[in-house]
């Protein structure tokens, strides 16, 4: 009877295998969890916690979401128009923290969208439903509303700066009388 049996080198070849699918696998699944992404309401901020700190973080196009860096671990990604970017986190060495794919979204509520022919207008209805600025309208609607909401914000920062005026004008004090 012949007894047959492994050399050291072919267990250890054996044994490396082993050990590099497992670190592959660890890897895949890891930038899978990575890539199921980050998602953002288009005009909302949304936290994002990072596991280390970081000295640096990228936004591939700022046109679609932006980043403000609240701390070393603490980011608010605001997004800016519809679409998907990618956001990269370093650390102090330049090691890739993270790395998260960015959709920015359109509200979960409250929006309808209304569609005649290639036209689009977009109203905003909490509670009453009332016209609103969102991209892909057409663009006589967009303009028109554009223009209605830059009046109405002119016209409040006016009253504003007028009652701020008229307040230092008169002198009053915390007390409520003239001084």
């Amino acid at each position: 009877m012949t007894t047959y049996r492994k050399s050291p080198t072919r267990n250890r070849r054996a044994m490396l295998t082993r050990a590099t699918l497992a670190i592959a696998a660890a890897g895949f699944f890891s930038v899978q969890a990575q890539a199921a992404g980050f998602l953002v309401e288009i005009n909302q901020q949304k936290a994002l916690h990072l596991s280390a700190p970081a000295t640096a973080v990228m936004v591939g196009n700022p046109a679609i979401a932006d980043v403000t860096v609240l701390g070393p671990q603490l980011i608010y990604v605001l997004g800016r128009s519809y679409g998907s970017t990618n956001l990269v986190a370093l650390d102090a060495s330049g090691r890739q923290i993270t790395e998260l794919h960015v959709s920015v979204t359109s509200p979960s509520s409250s929006t309808v969208t209304l569609t005649r022919g290639a036209g689009q207008l977009t109203y905003n209805c909490t509670p009453r439903c009332e016209r609103t600025v969102a991209q892909g309208d057409s663009s006589e609607g967009f303009e028109d509303a554009a223009k209605q909401t830059g009046s109405a914000a002119a016209i409040a920062s006016g009253a504003a700066a007028s009652s701020n005026a008229q307040s230092a004008g008169l002198g009053i004090a915390l007390g409520g009388s003239k001084q």
